[in-house]
């Protein structure tokens, strides 16, 4: 009985020892792992410091190495295209705004909507119509010609605002590619400046105490009357309804419009590129100057 005693006691206590081993050993696992996990981590967070720093590096030496070439760092050319750009709005400004400027000149004149194609042949067909049609048009180019002396703050807005990543692309480029960038990047923020302009021009009487909104209402009312007429006739014997012209005259006439400054300022811009010493800005005789 004292020996089976014994026995017992050394048992458990064998089982005892094999448990505090066990939990020591998966402790000392556990300790192990973290211990190489952490390694790892560190190597990787080094490793994407130095992943990091090694293309920061690059970017720099790739700056460097333009600067070297052209003379000018790329801040230098975001200033120069920006000042190119407001110089350019300024004369597309003096310009446009003149009498004419935009009716007779076929680069600028404004037409009447590709939509009303079928308004001008029936109307032009009705007594006095052809000279309610010529209103129109006149009227639409003199109010692009009178908000024409008010770009230069909607421009300088958006310039001001216009994010440039790579200056010196733009200023290596093309003869226009300062130009087409702005077009590119403000052209809807530009609509929605100059559009309340040319919106209120509309409604001036400028020519012989009619609006061009008035000139248009007018059209568009002997048009849509002529049309009801022929639509009657048209139902009887099942032909297709003439449709009522629905156009946004100011959404049009301020696109119309703005493709002329941005004619004009793409001008420029090709004379600043030829001719950058002509020009009093330091920083565009700097800039362009050194392409000469």
């Amino acid at each position: 009985m004292k020996h089976l005693r014994l026995f017992t006691a050394l048992l458990v206590f064998s089982f005892a020892g094999v448990a505090v081993f066990a939990t020591g050993a998966q402790d000392t696992s556990l300790n192990e792992a973290r211990r190489v996990l952490g390694t790892e981590s560190s190597e990787s967070s080094a490793s994407k410091t130095k992943k990091t720093t090694t293309t920061t590096t690059t970017k720099t030496a790739e700056s460097a190495q333009v600067n070297s070439r052209y003379g000018f760092s790329n801040d230098d050319a975001v200033q120069a295209l920006k000042a190119a750009l407001n110089e350019g709005a300024k004369v597309a400004s003096s310009q446009l705004s003149k009498e004419d400027a935009y009716y007779k000149n076929p680069l600028y004149y404004i037409d009447l909507p590709p939509e009303t194609e079928k308004l001008v042949a029936t109307v032009s067909k009705l007594p006095n119509g052809k000279k309610n049609i010529e209103n129109v048009i006149l009227r639409l180019n003199r109010t692009a010609e009178a908000c024409a002396a008010d770009i230069i703050p909607v421009f300088a807005e958006a310039i001001t605002g216009m994010t440039v990543g790579d200056g010196v692309a733009i200023v290596t480029g093309k003869d226009n590619a300062a130009t087409e960038y702005l077009k590119k990047k403000t052209y809807e923020q530009l609509v929605s400046l100059y559009k309340p302009k040319i919106s209120a021009a509309l409604d001036q009487k400028l020519v012989g105490g009619m609006s061009a909104n008035e000139a248009w209402e007018k059209l568009t009312a002997t048009y849509n009357k002529a049309g009801g007429t022929a639509n009657k006739v048209s139902s009887i014997f099942g032909k297709e309804a003439v449709k009522e012209v629905d156009i946004d005259l100011a959404q049009y006439a301020t696109e119309k419009a703005l493709d002329a400054v941005f004619l004009k300022i793409a001008d420029e811009e090709a004379e600043i590129r030829d001719k950058p010493l002509e020009y009093s800005s330091d920083i565009i005789r700097k800039v362009f100057g050194s392409r000469k």
